[in-house]
């Protein structure tokens, strides 16, 4: 057991240190900037990302804003087939709506006066006028924005130019306009509409302002930024704007993610004299509200990616907005400490491999732990989000330890299995094949079975007759090698019925069922009779193979008895083996003892037969009391054939009964059928002697006066 302990202590020692080498070269893969690992380390952002998604969707970003409303350029109002004819020929800017869209600017120059004539604070209208269109409709609209300008805010973009420098496309402003600005360029506020995109299309981040030299590439040289619709909001509501690129907590429903967030009201509906006074109280809906009017029908496909689903390009607008109104963004790392962060997690994913590798030993247990940790750090790593607002790099740490753990396991399990080969041989040379087994599939179990317990167990005993002699006259050699190989013979038919070899006691072989595991001992029964059987099969094999070889045959006894005996390893702290002691092995080894005054070659205790309730065609031969016992024995022997064991048991039944004359009679007269019968004719001499002196108290058992 010593050795055991010191193999797998070395082999632990190993497996943590393939479990540092694996969780250390994937971390190193996941963080160096080499192209080769450009893939994987791809692979981890976007798993990483997908994790963060998924966060930030549980964790929730601020409320919908109650003073903010979206007024769309929905399907209905582009069709304007459900409202009543009369109504829209009672109003000229309903006929203008009924119109092939883009509408005459008309139609946003009365939205702009109906609605700041109903109190709203600003008007943000997310269309394009770039481009000249009726003069008279130009003008409409101007004069709309020079009334109310203070409130207005107008879109801009930034466009391709259809102009490359070098490989990179050169992005140039399309403003409104310059009619729309009014006498100065500062006067009408306007703000890009543009959203930059991650490389998985999804629009997480936002920038409310740059620079037109920042959009192509190069240092800031303009001398004002511009600003974003929702930066433009901001410094008309005198807030402060975010600086750099802000990655946005999205508001979101509980159902529709953010699409049911700042759901667009009809634009249209504002000009129906019903739902002005039913839905908008006749303007006081909109009285100190931001108002934005913007497309929302499906054929604008202004529609974007967001991680709570797609949404309109005004709503992203209006998304932006209220995170900076509420302040709800993720919180970077700081530059300062984010390398120091990032190496701190990488280590202690790398020690959790090593130390988990290394101190957990069964692969089930290891396994649901691994995947017990991983969640740990996933349920930690939400609990930060959620309450930190910052996002750590999960996939980065569970990966590093998952993969180094793997490597661990994997190799665990090569080397157990050529370790577990490999112990295997070396147990056979020095223990019973099936404690081997056990002590190499189950070390576990085997410890607990060589602690030490009671079991019912059939023990075995076989013994060369007159090896002793016999090694007195021949050939050490010759005999040594006979000698090997009937006890290789008989080991294997030992291990073929699940026996236990318990030692070699000189030319002896001693044998259990039973001891190690548990099982139903009328199996462990039959399968010790038919190993006694198959004994005695191969070695009239083995002397008929050994007399063309003009070698001496062998002559065994076999004894078999089912008892209680102690089981467990037995010794010296220098040597210890497993075996079985008790009444029982004392008894097996007496009846084995008794097969030489039956001149029978197989002994087998009641115990035995009744186990196996009969199904051995064994016989009766008598109940013996041995010395140093008080309770008898029945012993069995082999079955000659059906007459002949009928005859015998009527012969015994008289020698039981203390008809001694009569059964000296009928021992001799089978005897005289069948001369090779050995326990009739020990049991016709023992009728004969207690013919002469009848013993006293007869019950019909012999009592052994000698071992």
């Amino acid at each position: 057991m010593t050795s055991l302990r010191a193999i797998t202590r070395k082999r632990s020692v190993r497996k943590a240190l393939v479990a540092f080498l694996g969780s250390a070269l994937v971390a190193l893969v996941l963080v160096l900037p080499f192209p080769l690992f450009r893939p994987l380390q791809d692979i981890a952002k976007r798993a990483d990302r997908g994790v963060w998604d998924y966060f930030l969707r549980m964790t929730g970003g601020p409320k919908e804003r109650q003073d903010i409303v979206l007024l769309g350029i929905d399907d209905p109002s582009l069709s304007g087939t459900d409202v009543d004819p009369q109504v829209v020929a009672s109003d000229p800017i309903l006929g203008m709506m009924t119109t092939r869209f883009p509408w005459d600017r008309s139609v946003w120059a009365a939205a702009i006066d109906k609605l700041s004539d109903a109190g709203a604070k600003l008007i943000v209208v997310d269309l394009l006028f770039s481009e000249e269109t009726f003069p008279q409709s130009d003008l409409d609209l101007a004069e709309a924005i020079e009334r109310h300008r203070g409130k207005v805010i107008l879109a801009s973009a930034f466009s391709e130019s259809g102009v490359k420098d070098g490989s990179e496309m050169v992005y140039s402003l399309t403003e409104p306009i310059p009619e729309l600005f009014g006498p100065g360029p500062e006067q009408t506020r306007c703000g890009y509409v543009n959203f930059n995109p991650d490389e998985d299309g999804v629009v997480r981040s936002v920038s409310y302002y740059t620079t037109l030299s920042a959009m192509n590439g190069r240092p800031h040289q303009d001398s004002e930024p511009v600003y974003s619709l929702a930066g433009e909001i901001l410094r008309a509501m005198g807030k402060p704007v975010p600086e750099g690129r802000m990655e946005m907590r999205l508001a979101l429903g509980t159902e529709e993610g953010a699409k049911s967030i700042y759901a667009p009201r009809g634009v249209r509906s504002i000009f129906i004299p019903n739902d002005w006074k039913q839905n908008y109280d006749n303007g006081r809906f909109f009285r100190d509200k931001i108002v934005v009017i913007g497309p929302t029908a499906p054929r604008f496909q202004d529609r974007h990616a967001t991680i709570g689903g797609v949404i309109t390009g005004p709503q992203l607008h209006l998304q932006a907005l209220t995170c900076a109104l509420e302040g709800a963004y993720v919180h970077p790392v700081d530059k300062e400490h984010a390398v120091w962060t990032w190496l701190l997690l990488l280590l202690s994913a790398v020690a959790a491999a090593v130390a988990w590798s290394a101190w957990v030993k069964r692969p089930i247990v290891s396994a649901f732990g691994a995947v017990g940790l991983a969640i740990t750090v996933l349920v930690a790593s939400y609990f930060i989000a959620a309450k930190a607002l910052v996002l750590l790099a999960v996939v980065l740490v569970v990966g590093t330890f998952l993969a180094g753990w793997a490597l661990a396991q994997s190799y665990d399990l090569v080397t157990e299995k050529l370790e577990r080969g490999r112990l295997h041989r070396e147990f056979r040379r020095f223990v019973s094949r099936d404690v081997a087994d056990t002590l190499v599939r189950d070390p576990d179990l085997y410890r607990g079975v060589a602690t030490g317990r009671r079991r019912r167990v059939v023990v075995l005993f076989s013994d060369v007759r007159g090896f002793t002699s016999r090694s007195e006259d021949s050939d050490p050699a010759e005999l040594v090698a006979q000698l090997n190989e009937y006890l290789s013979r008989m080991v294997d038919i030992v291990f073929k019925h699940g026996g236990t070899l318990d030692k070699f006691i000189g030319d002896a072989v001693m044998a259990h069922w039973g001891a190690l595991e548990e099982g139903d001992e009328a199996d462990h029964a039959r399968q010790a009779v038919e190993a006694a059987r198959e004994m005695l099969e191969a070695l009239d094999e083995l002397n008929e193979k050994w007399s063309g070889e003009g070698r001496e045959p062998f002559k065994i006894g076999v004894g078999l008895h089912l008892g209680e005996v102690l089981a467990g390893e037995i010794g010296s702290k220098e040597r210890t083996e497993f075996g079985v002691i008790g009444d029982a092995v004392n008894l097996a080894s007496r009846i084995e003892g008794m097969t030489k005054y039956f001149a029978v070659p197989l002994l087998v205790s009641g115990a035995v037969v009744d186990a196996t309730e009969g199904s051995g065609k064994l016989r009766c031969v008598g109940r013996i009391r041995v010395k140093g016992r008080h309770e008898p024995v029945e012993l069995y022997t082999l079955s000659r054939d059906r007459d002949l064991d009928e005859r015998f048991a009527a012969a015994l039944a008289l020698f039981q009964k203390g008809e001694f004359t009569s059964a000296a009679e009928a021992f001799r007269e089978l005897l005289r059928e069948d001369p090779d019968d050995g326990a009739a004719s020990r049991l016709a001499k023992w009728s004969a002697d207690y013919e002469v002196e009848p013993p006293q108290s007869w019950d019909g058992t012999v009592i052994m006066d000698s071992k």
